[in-house]
């Protein structure tokens, strides 16, 4: 077991993190609302993602750097950019899954409080736990339940499969490419399977490992294995999703829940009718470890890649102050106002804080290539001419979805 957990990188570290609200949530709705017809846009969103990740393993595997210093080469315009990420990610970001995670906690223990007073209790909490340090003695037990829940999910979704079309209900929805179904769309690829700014997680824990294990013991080779396996992941366990909100609530005359608690419950309705009510201690156990897992993450890496980015932006790159302190306290107050006094309904701010997933999704893209493309990067580590294509196809596609965003949103 102990040679299982050393094996599992920064690949299933995305996978961890990626399975979040963009799967449990966004996934689930589109499947419960449009049955099977939106599974081709959980796969083109992946697909589309992938060179910015794979530029992440390229970079930091020819340099031994995160691509905050890949940034820091090309233009301050670049860091600026980035910043403009890490703020949905330092606040938005937290505050959508800190909802789930809290409406997690409502439904499984039937805790008498509204959802944002209990996300706001669990912020804080997360953060004590982060700042004793006692959150890698919790890591262990974080990567069994992310893995069991994988597999559950899978086992589920095709356990579900005979469920799909039964009662005579469809399969497919007839779509009308309305201003609300496309701004659902839009809602569902801004997080799918991540937002884009994971990339530069993904850069980062790929450092940390190499220094960890020596460079000639995570090669290059085994670090693309790694994403491919991990990125995969997130791309079998979106479907997975979407196939069983189809299977189990599309043309249920269901009640789409709109508070956390109410779709806590929904979400985990969809195992109990899978597996049975057994099921339900050890899939709510799992589910809640997933997503506490995510808001670990985010609220452990973005404070110190804010720190870092603002030390390039002040060409302070050598800088040693230790701020991490203070940016995961700001990180706290700025969710927390957002949580109780920005908020409106929960889907709709579910909706709102998945889209600007796309804020800079165009340019983390495009910046990425540049990064991997620089006079620094050795030859075996730029990408050829099939990958080059798949970059510009995905710089040009998502800088599309960002505009289509603000177009219907605004005007």
């Amino acid at each position: 077991m102990n040679k299982l957990f050393a094996r599992i990188g920064p690949g299933m570290m995305v996978a961890a993190v990626g399975v979040g609200v963009s799967h449990l949530v966004q996934s689930t709705r589109a499947g419960a609302d449009f049955g099977l017809s939106l599974v081709w846009l959980v796969i083109l969103i992946v697909v589309l993602k992938y060179p910015a990740f794979r530029f992440a393993v390229d970079y930091a595997s020819a340099t031994g750097r995160s691509l905050v210093v890949g940034y820091s080469k090309i233009s301050k315009l670049a860091l600026i950019w980035l910043g403009l990420a890490f703020i949905v990610d330092m606040f938005i970001a937290p505050a959508a899954v800190s909802l789930v995670t809290a409406g997690l906690l409502i439904s499984i223990f039937d805790i008498p409080y509204h959802a944002p007073v209990v996300a706001v209790g669990l912020m804080i909490v997360t953060a004590l736990i982060l700042l004793n340090g006692h959150y890698m003695k919790a890591e262990r037990i974080i990567k069994v339940m992310v893995i069991a829940f994988s597999v559950l999910t899978v086992v589920a979704m095709v356990i579900s499969l005979p469920l799909l079309g039964s009662d005579d209900r469809s399969v497919f929805a007839n779509l009308n490419f309305d201003r609300s179904l496309l701004l659902f769309i839009i809602a569902v690829t801004g997080w799918m399977p991540m937002p884009l700014s994971g990339a530069i997680f993904q850069s980062r824990w790929i450092c940390e490992r190499r220094r960890a294990l020596g460079a000639e013991n995570f090669s290059y080779g085994q670090a693309l294995t790694d994403l491919r396996i991990g990125y995969g992941l997130t791309l079998v366990l979106a479907i997975c999703f979407v196939v069983m909100g189809a299977a189990v609530l599309f043309e249920t005359d269901r009640v789409a829940p709109q508070n956390p608690g109410a779709f806590a419950t929904e979400l985990l309705s969809i195992f109990t009718t899978v597996f049975g009510s057994w099921m339900y201690p050890v899939i709510a156990i799992a589910a809640l470890a997933v997503m506490w897992s995510t808001l670990v993450a985010l609220m452990d890496a973005v404070p110190r890649v804010v720190d870092r980015l603002l030390s390039y932006a002040n060409k302070k790159p050598d800088e040693t102050r230790d701020r991490y302190t203070m940016f995961l306290a700001v990180q706290v107050i700025g969710v927390t106002a957002i949580i109780l006094f920005l908020m409106g309904g929960f889907v709709a701010f579910l909706d709102f804080a998945t889209s600007m997933g796309f804020l800079a999704a165009p340019a983390i893209a495009y910046y990425n290539y540049r990064a991997v493309t620089g006079p620094d990067i050795a030859a075996e580590f730029r990408p050829d001419a099939t990958m080059v294509a798949w970059s510009w196809i995905s710089v040009v596609s998502l800088a599309v979805f960002a505009i289509s965003y603000f177009v219907f949103k605004f005007i």
